[in-house]
């Protein structure tokens, strides 16, 4: 009976040594936290300019491993929600209007900071680390880095409005590629997973017009000014697309604020004159909003207004050269 006993607690012995022998090694290199802080780029204008704007990284790694020195090639990825474009990403707004922007790694702004699972740009923020593991000694960062993000110009269409895109957990990831000693692989882990770094990219988009003018020349008249005197001119107006808006011409230098009275000057010496928004010049052209005003909606793009004018008949004056100015003003 004793003999049988001690057969089995040797057993017994060898299958506990069997199974502490076997036991899988615990991963050295670890990240215990990375930040993102918000992309913010505040007011944007993308008819005419881009946008630039910074936001913080930050992350924690550490090296678990006692007395061991490892190297590690640390990948941090940014995809994109819903598995939208990276070539350039895009912000939205609440009607689902789109704002394209790009994330980099440089501030010259030409290394994307893109992921290595996903997206046309698979660049992901990429660093090498040599931790001792030794308590006291090198066996942890705390490191950091700039994202640099642009609204991309040359967006005429974009409507106003405020834009965002929300990077969640599953849009970030961290992948380690480690091993012994002070050299790092130099390539992205396999597979990604935590810490995960959501973060928010937000911009409005101002609502905005421009215009621009042609002169209005009646050209050399013959003779005595016995018939109408016809000429046209445009505008160009550009205002944000869905901005509705109101082109205003004023009573020009010499008619007192008049727009009835308007005339072109020579001296004492003056031409009358009527600016009209149709062909047949009927519809007199002022800047009284609701009223004598022309209106419109922006598209983004430039849009061509005429203005008709014309000299009507009228005793001659001297000869010469007659001007005004007319002041264009666009209500939106």
């Amino acid at each position: 009976m004793n003999h049988t006993l001690l057969r089995c607690c040797a057993a017994l012995l060898l299958i506990g040594f069997g199974l502490f022998w076997h036991k899988p090694a615990q991963a050295a290199i670890t990240c215990s936290s990375a930040a993102m802080s918000s992309l913010a780029f505040g007011t944007v204008d993308p008819q005419s300019s881009q946008t630039d704007s910074t936001a913080t990284f930050t992350y924690t790694c550490s090296n678990d491993s006692p007395n061991t020195t490892y190297s590690a090639t640390i990948c941090f990825s940014i995809g994109e929600p819903g598995g939208g474009p990276t070539d350039p990403r895009q912000m939205h707004d609440s009607a689902g209007d789109a704002l394209n922007f790009q994330m980099y790694q440089d501030p010259a702004r030409t290394v994307v900071w893109g992921s290595q699972f996903f997206g046309t740009y698979r660049t992901p923020l990429v660093v090498n680390v040599t931790l001792s593991g030794i308590l006291g000694g090198n066996y942890y960062i705390n490191g950091s880095a700039t994202l640099y993000g642009r609204v991309l110009g040359n967006q005429p269409t974009a409507v106003p409005g405020n834009y965002t895109d929300q990077y969640n957990n599953g849009d970030t990831a961290v992948s380690i590629n480690q091993q012994r000693g002070n050299t790092a692989p130099g390539t992205c882990g396999a597979t990604g997973g935590g810490p995960y770094f959501p973060f928010l990219v937000s911009a409005t988009v101002i609502k905005k017009c421009t215009v621009t003018a042609s002169p209005l020349n009646f050209g050399n008249s013959v003779g005595l000014l016995t018939s109408a005197v016809n000429a046209t001119t445009a505008l160009g107006v550009q205002c944000s697309n869905g901005t509705p808006y109101n082109v205003g011409l004023d009573g020009g230098q010499n008619s007192g604020g008049n727009i009835n009275a308007r005339k072109m000057a020579l001296g004492a010496s003056s031409i009358a004159y009527q600016l009209y928004q149709d062909s047949a010049r009927s519809a007199v052209w002022g800047n009284t909003i609701g009223t004598n005003t022309v209106t419109g909606t922006g598209t983004g793009i430039t849009q061509s207004l005429t203005v008709y004018g014309q000299v009507p008949p009228q005793p001659t004056p001297p000869a010469g050269t007659y001007n005004d100015t007319i002041t264009v003003t666009v209500t939106y």
